[in-house]
């Protein structure tokens, strides 16, 4: 392909430019949409399978606000040169977005062809890429796969069939890549029918919020309890946060959803003194900017003293802007509320952010502890992990536990607080109150 600036300087500048990316020099989606018609109405494409690859880099809004504007673009370009080193000269690569292309490939032989071609990919995507600053980027993508003929015929179906294997694969985690398949139409539908449900239910007022006992790991003692969110659906019953959850964080529903488990949450513990309340924070509340005002004004709406309200954040929420997080979290602590790094162990830099984040406590990840029983690994991964608390004077809750025998290794190392099934399952604030009850007959 010609250098963009030099074809610029020709008598065919406003034509490039309205066909082509500035950033990296690809097609974009006008002109690719064209080749792509051009390709599927070719006689030979008939008899051959074409394969569109959608691409997205993953959490490359992050990268950008990490490393700048520039990088951004350097990681972009980048990307792009390595894709179009993976496809011949009768192929094309076009970028479709900010951190989106699609990769058309012609004339491939059959399926082995096309797999083979997601293996270059993939290797090819894997390799850091440095920058100007001496840092070292690891950008992973996401693809979605879509076949013609086997699964659509035009080019704007084609590409949708695409889109939906990459949303797919999105929600598989980093770097993981889908073919499509028919259901995934069926799951799109089922998407937008339960955000346009989530709507409806929030100013219904359809939601629950459940209470998790938390106890002292040594005496079991009561302490507090986590609040935690379910949808009564009128048509499919009781929804756990992970069916509408992720739907909500998508279509931003999820400020006025965490705005109203936090308030419901304040005034219930507010009416019960003895305890103290956790609640999820979610990334998109963090991005929203009004955390802080939001947990101020239900402190203030509900006289729940400040420090008798915890934060559970995860890492993810701190990974996109250090420095923005960093103001947020300074500002709850003003507040005089706790900060739990919640999923503790499961990410890639918790010991930098445990040095530069003004955390109060771990919570450990349900996976380490559900495994206590069977792997000497989550073993000491858990006696790690609680060494690292006591070092850094935080307190250390375990989540998931359902067994005595969990609950004994978990004494025996001296963590500080425990929650799970074998504790006590979520439960209504009437439910609460008749076990705190019985609790305090039975002492």
């Amino acid at each position: 392909m010609s250098d963009a600036n030099e074809v610029a300087r020709g008598p065919w500048q406003s034509e490039y430019l309205a066909l082509h990316d500035p950033v990296t020099s690809l097609p974009n989606r006008l002109l690719m949409m064209e080749f792509l018609a051009g390709a599927l109405s070719s006689p030979q494409e008939g008899r051959r399978t074409l394969a569109v690859f959608a691409l997205d880099i993953d959490n490359f809004r992050q990268l950008n606000e990490m490393y700048g504007l520039a990088s951004g673009d350097l990681i972009l370009a980048e990307t792009a040169r390595r894709l179009r080193r993976c496809v011949r000269d009768n192929d094309l690569v076009a970028r479709v977005g900010a951190d989106e292309f699609i990769l058309v490939a012609t004339g491939l032989a059959d399926s082995k062809a096309v797999d083979g071609l997601h293996r270059r990919l993939q290797a090819a995507l894997s390799v850091p890429v440095a920058l100007p600053s001496g840092a070292v980027a690891y950008p992973q993508a996401d693809m979605g796969i879509a076949l013609a003929p086997l699964d659509a015929h035009e080019p704007d179906s084609l590409i949708h069939c695409a889109e939906l294997a990459l949303n797919r694969a999105k929600d598989e985690g980093p770097g993981a890549c889908c073919y499509f398949a028919a259901d995934m139409n069926d799951e799109m539908a089922g998407r937008r029918t339960l955000e346009g449900d989530l709507r409806r239910a929030i100013v219904s007022d359809e939601f629950v919020l459940l209470f998790q006992p938390r106890c002292d790991a040594r005496t079991l003692e009561l302490l507090g309890v986590e609040a935690l969110i379910r949808w009564d659906h009128p048509q499919l019953g009781r929804l756990a946060p992970d069916e509408f959850v992720p739907i909500a964080e998508k279509s931003g529903l999820v400020i006025p959803l965490g705005e109203w488990v936090l308030r419901k949450a304040c005034d219930t513990i507010s009416r019960l003194p003895e305890l103290n309340v956790s609640v999820n924070v979610s990334v998109v509340q963090f991005r929203n900017g009004e955390l802080v005002g939001t947990v101020e004004s239900a402190l203030r709406a509900t006289s729940l003293p400040a420090h008798r309200l915890e934060l559970e954040i995860t890492e993810s929420v701190l990974i996109e802007n250090t420095d923005k997080a960093l103001d947020i979290l300074e500002g709850l602590k003003k507040l005089g509320v706790r900060l739990s790094m919640d999923d503790f162990g499961t990410g890639y830099s918790s010991l930098g952010y445990l040095r530069t984040f003004p955390f109060d406590a771990l919570k450990i990840d349900r996976r380490f502890v559900g495994d206590l029983d069977q792997s000497k690994g989550a073993l000491a991964i858990v006696q790690a992990i609680l060494g690292l608390g006591r070092a850094l004077g935080m307190q250390v809750v375990a989540e998931g536990v359902e067994t005595e025998s969990q609950l004994a290794v978990l004494k025996a190392d001296s963590c500080d607080e425990v929650q799970g099934f074998y504790l006590g399952r979520p439960m209504t604030e009437e439910a609460l109150r008749a076990y705190i009850a019985e609790r305090r007959l039975a002492s």
